[in-house]
């Protein structure tokens, strides 16, 4: 794709918009004109210059439903970086691409991208937006947790919690065992599939990768702030205690053959207990 001359951008704007072909049908041919414009109040949350909301498109084959994910104000420095670099992930929309991506090639079952785009200029002006799939079929598991309680035998739903639990440590790890650390690693960014046959092994899709980072130089301090994220939200949510979390924690030093698991896992309890005082402030 072509961003035109510096002058070009600055002055007169340029932008750049990509569709999964999968999907074209589903799109309006005008869409990448009025993307930013839509209107949509299903699951709206707009602060701040940016907003999410649930758009629905049809196509012959069937209701394409996705999460839409704009941008409309940016801090200058990001603004003046597509200025100068265009290329560069400047914006949350190429961002969060990038960091999806990365993390799906690491074995890792993420959203689908199908729509991206972003608008450079002019004036400094700096806008995108991401169009996610939405995951038919799915819950959050803090969401799933209080009907499986409710719905299974004790020894069914263990069952199911150890094979979750297992799935839940293998993405963790291998995340971290790659440097990359999630930066919002909460229960409810967990995804399980509830429409699967029985015996099948429970499916799990990691979502809202925005902040995602990787660090290289002391990857212990994102340690402790993902799976301090991630203790933090298991507080309170039926069907979770202490028995699922040292399973978690077992297996999850296991696949990275963590030094020191007791030093660690103190510094984790301490940053989970700094986001539940800070969350009951």
């Amino acid at each position: 794709m072509s961003h035109g001359t510096l002058w070009k951008r600055l002055v007169r704007g340029t932008g750049w918009a990509w569709f999964a072909e999968r999907h074209r049908a589903a799109f309006p041919a005008d869409l990448e004109a009025k993307v930013m414009d839509l209107e949509s109040r299903d699951r709206l949350h707009a602060k701040q210059g940016r907003s999410t909301a649930r758009v629905v498109f049809h196509a012959p084959s069937g209701p394409l439903p996705v999460y839409l994910k704009r941008h409309y104000e940016l801090p200058w420095p990001a603004r003046l970086g597509a200025l100068i670099h265009p290329r560069g992930k400047h914006t949350p929309a190429a961002a969060e691409w990038a960091h999806l991506e990365r993390v799906r090639a690491l074995g890792i079952a993420v959203p689908e991208v199908v729509a991206a785009g972003e608008q450079i200029g002019p004036w400094g002006a700096l806008k995108s937006f991401l169009m996610i799939a939405e995951l038919t079929g799915c819950l959050a598991l803090n969401e799933a947790m209080p009907d499986l309680v409710a719905s299974q035998s004790p020894a069914s739903l263990a069952a199911w919690k150890r094979s979750v639990i297992a799935e839940m440590a293998r993405i963790v790890a291998t995340l971290h065992a790659a440097n990359v650390f999630h930066k919002d690693l909460y229960l409810c960014h967990f995804f399980v599939a509830l429409d699967q046959a029985p015996g099948q092994l429970p499916s799990l899709t990691l979502i809202d990768l925005h902040r995602t980072q990787e660090h290289r130089l002391w990857p212990n301090r994102w340690r402790w702030k993902d799976l301090g994220q991630l203790l933090f939200s298991t507080r309170g949510v039926p069907g979770i205690n202490d028995r699922d979390v040292m399973r978690f924690w077992v297996l999850y030093r296991r696949r990275l053959e963590l030094k020191r698991p007791g030093w660690q896992a103190r510094m984790i309890r301490m940053k989970a207990e700094r986001y539940f005082s800070h969350n009951n402030s």
